[in-house]
């Protein structure tokens, strides 16, 4: 399996892998996406896996997996708008703190 990082636009035939990934790259090219252990929120502009940070504000267009981010016993994905994190199911919803 390729590592890459990738500048524009990217088309999958087969899908994206979201959330934790057991086979995640960790050098030092890691680009935060993916890892071993689900991001949260800790506010509805700032995602954490515990040890790295995604602010919303300098990952505008990014999809992500957030642990428990539609309610307190539901994962979803999300996008960053460059202000907040927002649910992808309903882009009027900002991300659940967990």
């Amino acid at each position: 399996m390729a590592y890459t990082t990738f500048n524009g636009p990217v088309t999958s035939l087969n899908g994206f892998i979201g959330g934790p990934n057991t086979n995640a790259h960790t050098g030092t090219a890691d680009t935060q996406q993916g890892g071993t252990t689900p991001f949260s929120a800790t506010n509805t502009s700032t995602l954490t896996n515990g040890t790295d940070t995604l602010l919303a504000s300098s990952n505008k267009g990014v999809l992500i997996y957030v642990n428990l981010g539609a309610n307190a016993t539901t994962s979803t994905y999300a996008f960053s708008n460059g202000t907040d994190w927002l649910q992808v199911n309903d882009p009027t919803v900002k991300v659940n703190i967990a």
